[in-house]
């Protein structure tokens, strides 16, 4: 008998979906923000990321174990005022205030970003079916790469209307505030609590299951890829709305979740995650050598599209490799996350030491050659699977 889906229950984390796109906008502003400071200070800039990244790799687990205790709705609600706060640190300390204001908010938006995304991946999962997990994961990364296709024009819009894009990050508040008031109104059905918390050393022992292990890393991979590319990508264009490369880069992720949530349904996951590494791989090659705005803005979305489905097939196959163990695979699959912050600083480092602005691109290129490597060995492990 088919699990149905509870579609009351689906809206409100979809929203979370979408809220978790906010920490992914802290790569693309960066160019931004640089052009408040001096030549001095953007090797320090260039860090932004990763402040945000960080609390991934040292928060994931034990909110997963905190999890376990107090259960998904009360960890996301968590999130969401981390967030909140966050988001409004740089903005309430001024235009003109120092540097540390944004790494203290964006730090602060790293741990609300955390706790929602350790709650609301497994929270989906709860309430799908097994079989369409990818799928619906699939869906959940359409609201969250709709965040991030929103981010230039709404920015670009501030900016000429009101002149000041940091108007954006309230209105980012606000949109939380509304997010985390419509789950917490929301009855959730959660899976029995466990009486123990599960330690660090018990998530990691799940990496001797070698299918979480390879998907681990390629979640690792993905997320260094995608943040080196919305670092990257502006810098691409000698143009002042560079910053819309992203834009179709999220785009074509839109367009490629709606596809690839039909897709999936008629398709191996992981046999349709390595069509698209190697078109991926080809674009990111591609972008080492063109030089026309066009050009660099098709490659960078069709960039897009390949990687609209990564996360949600390693994430799936994961869980699905581990039923028992769902809360721990979340904590292992955010911890992931934390490869993000490694982007800033070596595609900065890689800029500046070879003199062009496509060198960055050579870190995003290595991690999606691991993408298709743990996407060609998954697929050889489903194959034999159905022998």
């Amino acid at each position: 008998m088919h699990k149905k889906v509870d579609r009351r229950l689906l809206a409100p984390v979809l929203m979370g979906f979408f809220i978790m796109g906010f920490c992914d906008m802290v790569a693309p502003v960066t160019s931004k923000i640089s052009e408040e400071f001096s030549e001095a200070q953007q090797q320090a800039v260039n860090f932004l990321p990763s402040m945000v990244f960080l609390w991934f790799l040292l928060l994931s687990t034990p909110i997963a174990a905190l999890m376990n205790r107090i259960g998904r709705k009360a960890t996301a609600m968590i999130g969401y005022a981390f967030t909140v706060v966050g988001l409004l640190v740089p903005y309430v300390a001024g235009v003109g205030s120092g540097l540390e204001w944004y790494f203290i908010g964006f730090g602060l938006l790293g741990i609300g970003n955390t706790a929602i995304q350790v709650a609301i991946n497994p929270l989906l999962a709860t309430i799908v079916p097994e079989e369409r997990m990818t799928s619906y994961l699939t869906v959940g990364q359409i609201f969250r790469n709709t965040a991030l296709l929103l981010l230039a024009p709404v920015m670009t819009a501030l900016s000429v209307w009101l002149g000041d894009w940091r108007l954006l990050l309230p209105i980012y508040a606000g949109v939380t505030i509304l997010g985390g008031v419509w789950l917490q109104l929301t009855s959730v059905q959660e899976p029995e609590r466990a009486e123990h918390t599960v330690g660090l050393a018990e998530c990691f022992r799940l990496l001797g299951n070698r299918t979480v292990l390879i998907c681990t890393l390629g979640v690792a991979c993905f997320i260094a890829a995608d943040v080196g590319v919305g670092f990257v990508s502006g810098r691409l264009i000698d143009n002042p709305n560079s910053i819309f490369t992203i834009t179709g880069y999220y785009a074509c992720r839109i367009v490629g979740t709606l596809l690839g949530a039909w897709i999936l349904t008629r398709v191996v996951d992981v046999k349709y995650l390595q069509w698209n590494m190697l078109l991926a791989l080809a674009m990111c090659l591609g972008l080492f050598f063109v030089k026309a705005d066009a050009a660099v803005y098709a490659l960078a979305g069709v960039l897009g599209f390949t990687m609209a489905c990564v996360f949600a097939t390693f994430y799936a196959v994961a869980t699905k490799s581990a039923l028992d163990r769902t809360n721990e695979v979340a904590g292992l699959m955010i911890l992931a996350i934390s490869a993000g912050a490694l982007s800033g600083p070596i595609c900065g480092a890689l800029i500046r030491a070879v003199g062009y602005s496509q060198a960055g691109l050579i870190w995003p290129t290595l991690c999606v050659c691991y993408l298709l490597w743990a996407a060609t060995v998954l697929k050889r492990k489903s194959d034999r699977k159905k022998i």
